[in-house]
């Protein structure tokens, strides 16, 4: 499956205009979700997302093994596409169908754990979504292998409409967890559905052979365990929070988590979608492959520092202000999060480099430390409340970060020298950033003791501000960075192609 757009244009190039056509995307879906959760949180409770998330626990870690690494393979793949699609296809479908039929019997045991009989009805209701998402993964691995970004611009923001729509309705007329339920199947078809229309590729079953389901299983299986070690310390904190604080602890702790991960949702869906591919792309090539690392690694850190650590100044009004007075725990626990996106930038970077270079193996040990970590810092901090829960995220970030970068300098060959220069100019800006926003919210605008517009409008004014000064800071520590930026630009519009030579065809 060649892409005929490599041809015309250097990989630099592709992925400039790639990460901005994702990032319009991403721009729709966030303003999409900020929109109808802010109407969910007058219509749901706190307990209401509690018992959505707790009953999703089992659910979204088998999710893990319904993929198994199959659509990492599938996109590395060379040779014998059409092949590995149709196998990865029968192959997760498959999967799908008896992973949700597990969920369904064990959702007693779910809601035995968290000791809710409404929790296991939940639990139970969930499972059908790991058979339907199974539909999805091929086309939308497809879309993701030749560089389309209409997963992002068009199949995302589909489903956060789907699913809106659906939950705002049904929960203004009562529905409470069971409005949320719907909106998250509603959601989950309407993408299978737009992923399958866009992909432009139809399944040739007889295509499929269990001597290519071994090829790429033995690529994917150290993918797949990072991703079940991944999927167990995603949904540690679901479980320490909702057993040894309280269900209501719970629902602020998730609203508070998807505003701490907004910057590194924009990383991930912007960012890491177009550098799997294009890391994979050049991966057999050591000096290319060490220079689009550095780039990348420049330009996250620019990018991801500054838009985490704001959080630390302003996560707290910010919530006040757009969810209520109710939902302030959770706005602590934002601030608390302020490194979480930051830390875990590095070890999404990390991820595409070693799966490009044919090292996924590494990616168990990286998570084994992030679930590891997490866990026992969450066990140390509970004391502390919410609050505590959310310096646990961060401080386990930072750790994870660290090794990451150590690891990924390891194998493409930079020193951590190299890789630090690289960081410590955006981090030291980022760092005064937040320390002088701090003080003047804090200290002088409390902004969320105005009303909701004339608060909002005091925020951005503060983060425009904050904008200002870390660029400051920044190109007074690394002023060569100006010219880099307005080079991107140029390439991101058009105005000239970038990187000496066309991607190999794939």
């Amino acid at each position: 499956m060649h892409n005929p757009r490599a041809d015309s244009g250097g990989l630099t190039g592709i992925v400039v205009r790639g990460v901005g056509l994702a990032a319009t995307g991403f721009l729709l879906t966030n303003l999409l979700t900020l929109a109808f959760y802010v109407a969910l949180a007058r219509l749901a409770t706190p307990r209401d997302f509690g018992v959505l998330a707790a009953g999703s626990v089992l659910v979204y870690f088998s999710a893990t093994f319904v993929e198994s690494g199959l659509a990492a393979a599938l996109i590395r793949r060379r040779d014998g596409v059409d092949e590995a699609a149709n196998t990865v296809l029968v192959a997760t479908v498959a999967a799908g169908a008896g992973f949700a039929l597990i969920a369904l019997a064990a959702a007693p045991l779910v809601g035995h754990f968290f000791g809710s009989t409404e929790i296991t009805h939940v639990a139970a209701a969930m499972s059908g979504i790991l058979f339907v998402r199974s539909v999805g993964i091929v086309p939308s691995t497809l879309l993701q292998k030749r560089f389309s970004f209409v997963r992002r611009v068009v199949v995302t923001p589909a489903g956060v409409l789907g699913f809106g729509i659906a939950a705002v309705v049904t929960c203004a007329n009562g529905w409470g967890v069971w409005g949320l339920v719907l909106g998250s199947y509603v959601s989950t078809v309407v993408e299978v559905i737009l992923a399958w229309a866009f992909v432009r590729w139809r399944p040739r079953l007889r295509l499929a052979s269990v001597s290519m389901w071994r090829d790429l299983a033995a690529f994917g299986r150290h993918v797949v365990a990072a991703d079940v070690v991944m999927g167990i310390g995603d949904k540690a904190d679901s479980v320490v929070i909702g057993r040894l604080l309280s269900t209501a602890a719970l629902g602020q702790y998730r609203y508070a988590w998807r505003v701490a991960a907004l910057p590194l949702a924009a990383i991930v869906n912007v960012g890491a979608y177009v550098l799997y591919p294009a890391f994979a792309a050049i991966a057999s090539d050591d000096e290319r492959f060490r220079g689009a690392f550095m780039r990348a690694l420049r330009w996250l850190s620019i990018v991801a520092l500054p838009a985490s650590l704001i959080l630390l100044p302003l996560g707290e009004p910010l919530v006040v202000l757009v969810f209520g007075e109710q939902w302030r725990p959770a706005g602590r626990a934002v601030a608390a999060m302020c490194a979480f996106a930051a830390g875990h930038t590095y070890d999404s970077l990390a991820s595409e480099a070693w799966k490009a270079a044919g090292r996924p193996d590494l990616l168990v040990r990286m998570h084994v430390l992030s679930a590891a970590s997490l866990v026992a810092l969450m066990l140390a901090f509970v004391p502390v409340g919410l609050t505590g829960m959310g310096v646990a995220l961060s401080l386990s970030s930072i750790a994870v970060a660290a090794y990451a970068l150590r690891g990924a300098g390891r194998v493409v060959g930079i020193p951590v020298r190299r890789l630090l220069e690289e960081i410590w100019p955006p981090a030291a800006g980022a760092i005064l950033m937040a320390g002088i926003l701090y003080a003047v919210e804090h200290g002088v605008v409390h902004a969320d003791t105005h009303g909701v517009v004339l608060g909002l409008a005091l925020l951005v004014a503060e983060a425009a501000g904050g904008a200002v000064l870390f660029l400051a800071f920044l190109a007074a520590l690394r002023p060569d960075r100006a010219v880099e930026l307005r080079e991107l630009i140029g390439v991101a519009v058009g105005r000239r192609q970038a990187g000496p030579e066309p991607l190999p065809r794939g």
